[in-house]
């Protein structure tokens, strides 16, 4: 891969990683929780109006993070240890996988009306996407370290 091309793509798979980064850790720690106090009445109402504002904030940023992630594990530069470009793949694949797989089938359970062991279920996993982003944030960074930081 080129230097130039090789320094944007590590830079906005960085800058992806590490978005959703701050964007999981407000979700698992100050949203999620919060919805146990939106009441019974307006719940599906503030619900759907979560889903459909969330999904703009989260599509882009998540794209660029799989396709950036895979792009660089598949295309490794040089200087970048394999295992961190493979770890970060991982870690996105994880998240994306527990999005799927757990936190969007629960979205739609929650989108009948408020149920807390639903909720419960949604906080719980969340720590697994948590994780995941955080994890990636961390391998991103350590990846742009490893090419030098550097803009040819």
């Amino acid at each position: 891969m080129l230097p130039n091309l090789t320094w944007w793509v590590l830079g906005l798979n960085t800058a992806a990683a590490l978005y959703m980064t701050g964007v999981i850790w407000l979700v698992q720690c100050v949203h999620y929780p919060l919805l146990r106090y939106v009441g019974a009445a307006a719940f599906a109402d503030y619900h759907q109006r979560h889903v459909a504002a969330i999904f703009p904030v989260v599509a882009l940023p998540m794209l660029v993070e799989g396709l950036t992630a895979a792009w660089l594990t598949l295309q490794p530069p040089t200087g970048i240890w394999p295992p961190v470009l493979w770890g970060g793949l991982v870690c996105v694949l994880a998240a994306f996988g527990v999005t799927a797989l757990v936190s969007v089938p629960c979205h739609d359970q929650l989108a009948q009306g408020f149920d807390a062991a639903t909720l419960d279920t949604l906080i719980r996993t969340n720590w697994l996407r948590t994780l995941a982003w955080t994890g990636h944030g961390g391998l991103s960074l350590l990846a742009l370290a490893q090419f030098g930081c550097r803009r040819p």
